[in-house]
């Protein structure tokens, strides 16, 4: 590489770190498509949206995806937002969905579709520490918990949040300290479409003396399956 165009190149990647926004490529089930990648957000370049829009997720409802990032339109503390996407690569919500506002850092967002809505999930450090926090958006694109409500803000610090649908309800799992400050545990808790924590002291699925962290979660139409980072001290 030429130094003229490694110069080109990290300029660009410079660019990219400062107006970084959520873009998408959709892809057939037989070959890649040809459609080209487009943004999400026309208005990310616009007075309201001028910042970083990073780190997306993205969940089908049986209609639309719903894709969810992080934003800093409005703090750089960032905040959640999100826009549904058509399966013709429609972006229904072109300057998108506030889901939460509230001061201080969300982070770490995933989202799962359900028969009636979105489960949209992240850590919240609206509390000083670590929490996980959820909000519904129906298929309409309306949010039905407004910055959102806590799925477990218990003692110690809760992160890493994952959601998966089985039908019935939803279950999110994160990584967990309760136990001991010196490693994290994964917990999880079922969530109803209605919004209803329904293990509220949580669901202890792992614990070990080693650090468990980043859990991910699919559902085979029978089983759960929990994966998870294990680091031994």
């Amino acid at each position: 590489m030429t130094n003229q165009l490694r110069h080109l190149t990290n300029r660009c990647y410079i660019r990219i770190l400062l107006f970084s926004i959520p873009f998408v490529l959709i892809l057939s089930g037989e070959a890649f498509s040809s459609w080209p990648e487009f943004p999400l957000s026309s208005d990310c370049f616009s007075a309201s949206a001028y910042a970083t829009q990073s780190l997306p997720a993205i969940a089908f409802g049986g209609t639309n995806y719903l894709v969810v990032w992080e934003d800093e339109r409005i703090s750089t503390d960032r905040d959640i937002f999100g826009a549904r996407v058509s399966i013709l690569g429609e972006v229904l919500d072109p300057i998108g969905i506030k889901i939460c506002t509230v001061p201080n850092m969300q982070t770490g967002i995933k989202v799962a579709g359900g028969d009636q809505n979105y489960l949209v999930v992240w850590t919240d450090y609206r509390n000083a520490s670590d929490d996980i926090y959820g909000a519904r958006v129906d298929f309409s694109g309306n949010v039905l918990d407004p910055d959102g409500f806590p799925i477990s803000t218990g003692e110690g610090w809760e992160s890493y949040p994952d959601v998966a649908w089985d039908g019935t309800n939803f279950l999110v799992v994160w990584s967990d300290d309760r136990s001991t400050t010196t490693y994290d545990d994964i917990y999880g808790t079922r969530v109803t479409s209605s919004g209803q924590v329904l293990d509220p002291q949580g669901i202890q699925i792992s614990s070990d003396l080693a650090w468990e962290e980043t859990p991910s979660i699919a559902y085979n139409g029978s089983v759960y399956f929990v994966a998870w980072e294990h680091a031994l001290g």
